[in-house]
Formats: C-alpha cells, sequence, structure tokens
C-alpha cells in the first residue's frame, strides 16, 4: 500500500507541474499586462537550484535565448518556490540563465508552495520529458526518482512519458565504470556506444573500448564487429568460431544491440543454441516487453 501511495503521490505532482509548467501558459497578455497567477521579481531575488540535474548548458543556445528575451521578453514564466528571503527556481533554469545575459531587472514567475524534495523531483522530470539531460545524467535522475519516491520502473515510465524499456536501458548506464560513465557524459561516447559496452565483460575491458572508440572514432558497428573480434580470439577450440556464418554473426550482433545485452550462441546455421544474458528481474521484464512489441509488428 506504501509504494502506491507514494507512487500517486509523485504522479499527481507531476500532472500539477505539467498544468503550471506549459508552454502553453504566457507571462503576457495581448496588451502587455501579466497574466492571472503570474508575477514579476528582481532577478537579483531568485537563486538556481542547487539540485539542478543538468550540469551543462549550450553557450550558442544560451546567446541565442538571450537575444530573444531582450526583443520579447520571457514568453513563459519561470516556476518558483520561496526559500526564506530569496525564490529558488523550480523549472526554467535555462529561461533565467538566458535573462541574466539580457539583464533583464525583473522576470515573470509562478509562485509555488513546494518542499526541497518536490523542488528536486520537478528539476528532475522536468529535464527528463525534455531531453535537456545528457545520458548520464538522465540515467541518475532516473535513479534518483526510482530510489526516493519507492517506485518501480513501470510506474516511473508512465510518470514520465517514456516506455519501460527506455528506463531500463538508461538505468544500466550506471553499471559502467566511472571513465566509461565521463566519456558519456562529456558525449565523447554517445548512448549507443555505452549500451554496447554495458554487456562487455569486465570492466578493464569496457574501459579499454571505450578508449579505442574515442581514439579511432569507432561507430556504433565497427564497436560491435570490435567486440565480436575479441571474443572470437578468446574462444577454443577454434572450432566453435568456424561453426558461426558471418551471417550469423551479423544476426547475434544485431539482437545484442536489440535487446541491449549480451547475446551468445553455440552450434552452427542449422542447430544449436542461442543464450540471452539478463541481470535482474527487471532486466527479464525488459527483455520480455521487448519481445511482445516484436511479436505485435
Amino acid at each position: 500500500m506504501a509504494n502506491s501511495r507514494l507512487g500517486r503521490g509523485f504522479a499527481a505532482l507531476i500532472s500539477d507541474m505539467r498544468e503550471i509548467d506549459s508552454p502553453e501558459i504566457a507571462s503576457y497578455d495581448e496588451k502587455g499586462k501579466l497574466n492571472q497567477g503570474v508575477n514579476e521579481i528582481a532577478i537579483d531575488l531568485i537563486k538556481a537550484n542547487p539540485n539542478q540535474p543538468r550540469k551543462t548548458f549550450n553557450e550558442d543556445s544560451l546567446n541565442e535565448l538571450a537575444e530573444s528575451i531582450k526583443t520579447h521578453g520571457i514568453l513563459q514564466p519561470l516556476v518558483v518556490t520561496k526559500i526564506g528571503e530569496y525564490y529558488r527556481i523550480v523549472a526554467g533554469e535555462r529561461r533565467f540563465r538566458a535573462a541574466k545575459r539580457a539583464e533583464l531587472a525583473a522576470v515573470p514567475v509562478i509562485i509555488r508552495e513546494l518542499s526541497e524534495k518536490e523542488v528536486r523531483e520537478i528539476a528532475l522530470v522536468e529535464n527528463l520529458q525534455r531531453e535537456d539531460l545528457n545520458p548520464m545524467e538522465e540515467s541518475e535522475a532516473l535513479y534518483n526518482l526510482l530510489t526516493e519516491n519507492n517506485l518501480t520502473q513501470e510506474a516511473l515510465a508512465q510518470a514520465i512519458g517514456k516506455s519501460r524499456p527506455a528506463v531500463a536501458n538508461s538505468l544500466r548506464l550506471l553499471t559502467l565504470p566511472v571513465q566509461v560513465q565521463a566519456l558519456v557524459r562529456d558525449l565523447s561516447l554517445s548512448t549507443g556506444h555505452a549500451k554496447v559496452l554495458v554487456a562487455v565483460k569486465p570492466a578493464e575491458m569496457q574501459i579499454a573500448l571505450a578508449k579505442e572508440v574515442v581514439e579511432k572514432k569507432m561507430s556504433v558497428r565497427d564497436l560491435e564487429e570490435r567486440i565480436a573480434e575479441l571474443q572470437k580470439e578468446k574462444k577454443a577450440p577454434a572450432e566453435r568460431v568456424r561453426t558461426l556464418s558471418p551471417e550469423f554473426k551479423a544476426l547475434l550482433a544485431d539482437m545484442q544491440r536489440v535487446f541491449g545485452t549480451k547475446v551468445k550462441a553455440t552450434g552452427n546455421d542449422k542447430k544449436g543454441k542461442i543464450v540471452i544474458d539478463y541481470y535482474s528481474a527487471d532486466d527479464l521484464q525488459r527483455i520480455y516487453d521487448l519481445i511482445e512489441r516484436l511479436k505485435e509488428e
């Protein structure tokens, strides 16, 4: 019962935020007056959220937004909550940063009474729904929402409007070594590369392959082929390698990419066994969901 109550409370909070932090809500009416429920606050009284999950902001994009604000103002109000004598941003930090660059003295806001936990949750969800986070920031945001609200992956996926497999795949990036996570965080490695590396063991091999991808500018397909080569070198006896045709190997590589996990095969093109690895009950459910969707197509 406790899990269900927490899940409904979280979903209700997010639903409420969708209503007030919507592009359809304008700061000003046609006459240039503040719309009902919108206030103007001195920008010096507003502080950024120290728990903002988004750590990097594109400089060119911020400058473009600042120029737009100079001309048109802030079209969509920020959402803030009062903390002592100041206001903390709940949603709209990018608009806030651009407004400072545009040297605005005051900005339009909607003021909400929210707890520290609610502010943190809303900031996480806002960035997830707008896809403003890099892959590692997204993984960390999902993990924090799961653990802080005692949610299942299914409940979280429904609340933020993502598929359950997408949530599961994102969370698996947190199993990568910190050195590999750093390369994903600064976008040296793509999400596709990271998903392939998740299935590689041990950690030392993941790190070595990640560095090789960056140095050689390898595509995801290049990485899959490189992993296949390494696995081929390790297999013994050599006869086991020769039993798999190039077409069969390509099939296994495709399956590994689709299922986001290690896929092994023994035998040959006519007879054998395919093994799909999973690492938790959630991971098994994710694979099952993928198979069910494939059956419907």
